[in-house]
């Protein structure tokens, strides 16, 4: 199991950009009508982790002296329910989260298993967040199948899709499913308020495909890294490829993409009557990476071949 502490920094105590999703999860549960199973489908890092911490937020601090600020969208840290949480010390909801580079561990699930099927002391509705679901490999998926087919009335299962790995369709097919979308104007809402709010140093470019979440992350490797946004796309690259090979941290390779699509998206803007050329050098650039990745390729091998490409370029 996991413990919400360990997840703290990925949301955000004031929602934002989700007003809607957030007020349709709330009348479904009003009125009953909450699925048991719910699958939240969307891009990595557009805030359904965030989503669902304030719909529990508010869910069992309502009847507080300090409850959740359903004008505001807004979580109080001083709620006994948000403290709860964050010491990992509640028994009606339950988080299980993939580890770095791995699957949810099918040890995580058995245990599961073995939690629900015990009567709650409490007569409160019980969650069980699952985050990355698509990291359920399929022995994890069979430990889980007959807890999602029986399901009782106050167990209710909230999975995340990151989209990130094809998800077991044994598992999608039991789910009520809903998708989480940002427009472009609703993800620069969220990222200027990150900004303001946690007093960020933006060191990112962004582009149409930047979600709050990997802003996030991506500014503190950054940060880091000591990778500023003057440095050249070669520097950037190597910064992060050298700690990869290091650290094995696959938000260090997505941020190698992100860069590698950011600078031929310019290029291309610039030079488009060369645009076949620039995208081929695009593919062979994050196929280099791909390989140095799944093989283990040594470093200054992929960092040499990485240059001869751009410098055609």
């Amino acid at each position: 199991m996991t413990s919400i502490s360990k997840l703290n920094q990925l949301y955000s105590t004031k929602l934002v950009g989700l007003d809607h999703y957030f007020n349709e999860i709330i009348n479904l549960f009003k009125s009953q009508k909450l699925p048991n199973i719910l699958l939240l489908n969307g891009k990595k890092g557009i805030g359904k982790f965030t989503l669902i911490m304030h719909f529990i937020n508010y869910i069992f601090s309502k009847n507080e002296v300090v409850p959740y600020n359903l004008k505001n969208k807004t979580i109080n840290t001083e709620s006994l329910f948000y403290n709860s949480l964050l010491n990992n010390t509640l028994q009606d909801v339950i988080f299980i989260h993939a580890e770095e580079n791995k699957n949810i561990k099918i040890e995580d699930i058995r245990s599961l298993k073995s939690t629900i099927s015990n009567s709650s002391l409490s007569n409160n509705p019980r969650f069980i967040i699952i985050d990355e679901v698509e990291f359920l490999n399929t022995s994890s998926v069979n430990a889980l199948l007959k807890t999602l087919e029986e399901p009782s009335d106050n167990n209710f299962f909230i999975l995340i899709n990151n989209q990130q790995s094809d998800l077991i369709e044994t598992i999608s097919s039991r789910c009520i499913k809903s998708n989480i979308y940002l427009n472009q104007e609703k993800k620069n809402e969220v990222i200027n308020y990150l900004i303001e709010d946690r007093n960020i140093d933006n060191l990112i470019d962004l582009n149409n495909n930047l979600s709050p979440g990997l802003f996030l992350k991506f500014n503190e490797i950054y940060l880091k890294l000591k990778i500023t946004k003057d440095d050249n796309i070669l520097i950037k690259l190597n910064a992060l490829i050298t700690a990869y090979k290091k650290e094995k941290v696959k938000d260090l390779i997505s941020l190698s993409y992100f860069l590698i699509d950011h600078y031929f998206f310019y290029k291309i803007i610039k030079n488009k009557h060369e645009t076949e050329s620039l995208l081929n050098t695009k593919s062979h650039i994050i196929e280099i990476i791909h390989n140095f990745v799944t093989f283990n390729l040594n470093i200054n091998t992929v960092l040499n071949s990485i240059k001869i490409k751009l410098n055609n370029v």
